[in-house]
């Protein structure tokens, strides 16, 4: 409901706004000494528009949270509706006046009228809809969870709009679980207390298999859900959501049984492989000539892998190992890494746990080095491009290691396999199996477009640090 009538209030302030700059800027134009400028309809008028919708998209202004505090939602407009000015200046600096007829004062002009048309249709007439809403449902907010965040959270929720009655469920009993807690508590409600609507789940508090299992919960009762977690900060999504709670929040988007469409992300597969190859051509040659030079043997490798649903592919990289190295210790400590049954085999320079073989043997010197910058993946680009996996996504396995999965593991393949994803920019060797299998999880149930190129440009600065022992 709030998303529809806030795309329509957001549509209605811009045709307005961008008449009014029209007209403005045949008025002020011979003052300025400005040439007139014939009115015309072209590809440019839409740039505002796909701009502005772009930009809100991104923040989240088309979420219902936007609606929960509404300093927040005018200042977040304002902000949104100046990097859509920038962004769109931008284009029409480097698209050149020959082909972006739309004059640069009316562009300007457009942005300007813009916000003081549409914060009063949404700070006044939709925040009025939204009130009226959550006078009606009196909805209800759960917390799962029982550490000082959740009581942070907790505490929080009560002065927002739309989460100020809470409810926080804690674990009973030996052997009854979060997941059965909250169950229970929302199926033994009376009918006229207040109506679920969203739970958070405090993740520090749950083992990432509980936590799996209490947002299919929710899931399965058609409630909103909302994970507190470190680990997940490529899928906020916007700055919204931790400014609104004050805390890293991400909000589940769909489940896994309900994947997307994947047009969109193939498209971006198609442009963003078949670029990075033209680009990084030439430090696949060099790389190419070096590990030629330095061990015997070919410069690719390519592995068995394990994709969606359990189909196979040849996964291309580059050589870092010796030919013929004995893969039988590594194979162990995988399984025993699936399994929950090892430690961290070294600590980084902040103290955190590494759960990879450190000075592996096996790996040459010019291996040790393309693997710690993440240069010996640059291959799979052209697994991309074929549409065995996608720019984002989670790291498929070789068969080995999708033999020892268990049930909540095996979900990982339920989502399309990539060359990147959350592991690489938040974890990268720092957290357990489990962990990584949350962070693909959530991946999963949130994937889209902007979470796909934000995840592409982290990824960049978290190779070149070459944080990967």
């Amino acid at each position: 409901m709030m998303r529809r009538a806030s795309m329509l209030a957001d549509l209605i302030a811009l045709v307005v706004a961008t008449i009014a700059a029209l007209a403005l800027r045949g008025a002020v134009a011979p003052w300025l000494g400005l040439a007139p400028v014939p009115f015309t309809t072209d590809w440019s008028l839409l740039v505002p528009f796909v701009v502005i919708f772009g930009a809100f998209s991104a923040t989240g202004l088309y979420e219902r949270d936007a609606y929960s505090s509404r300093p927040l939602h005018a200042w977040t407009i304002l902000r949104a509706t100046t990097v859509a000015l920038i962004v769109s200046s931008a284009a029409a600096f480097l698209i050149g006046s020959g082909w972006f007829s739309m004059p640069r004062l009316t562009l300007i002009l457009t942005f300007a009228i813009f916000p003081l048309l549409d914060l009063p249709l949404r700070l006044s007439g939709l925040h009025l809809m939204y009130a009226s809403w959550v006078e009606k449902r009196r909805p209800v907010a759960y917390v799962v969870g029982d550490s000082p965040e959740s009581r942070r959270i907790a505490k929080r929720l009560t002065s927002l709009r739309g989460f100020a009655r809470v409810r926080s469920i804690d674990e009973e009993g030996p052997t009854k679980s979060w997941a059965d807690a909250l169950v229970w508590d929302l199926g033994h409600r009376h009918p006229t207390e207040l109506a679920a609507d969203s739970v958070f789940i405090d993740s520090g508090s749950l083992t990432p298999r509980e936590a799996m299992r209490v947002i299919e919960a929710a899931q399965d009762r058609d409630v909103d859900v909302y994970v507190a977690s470190g680990l997940l900060g490529p899928l906020e999504g916007s700055k919204l959501l931790k400014t609104l709670f004050q805390t890293p929040v991400t909000r589940v988007r769909r489940t896994l049984a309900a994947p997307p469409g994947y047009g969109f992300k193939r498209t971006l597969d198609l442009i963003g492989s078949s670029a990075a190859l033209l680009l990084l051509s030439p430090v696949i040659a060099v790389i190419g000539l070096g590990i030629k030079l330095t061990s015997p043997g070919p410069v690719f490798l390519t592995q068995t892998r394990v994709g969606r649903s359990g189909s196979t592919f040849g996964f291309l990289k580059f050589r870092s190992m010796y030919v013929d190295s004995d893969s039988s210790a590594h194979e162990k400590y995988v399984r025993a890494l699936i399994n929950g049954e090892t430690e961290p085999l070294a600590r980084d320079a902040n103290g955190n746990g590494v759960f990879h073989i450190v000075n592996d043997p096996r790996i040459t010197p010019i291996g040790r080095f393309i693997r710690k910058y993440s240069l010996d993946e640059i291959p799979q680009l052209v697994n991309v491009f074929k549409g065995d996996m996608s720019l984002v996504g989670p790291r498929p396995p070789l068969p080995y290691e999708a033999d020892a999965y268990d049930a909540w593991q095996r979900q990982r393949l339920e989502v399309q396999s990539g060359i990147t994803g959350v592991w690489q920019v938040v974890g990268r060797n720092r957290v357990s199996f489990d962990e990584m299998t949350f962070q693909d999880l959530m991946y999963g149930m949130n994937t889209g477009l902007w979470v796909d190129l934000r995840l592409c440009l982290k990824t960049i600065p978290a190779a070149l640090i070459g944080s990967g022992l």
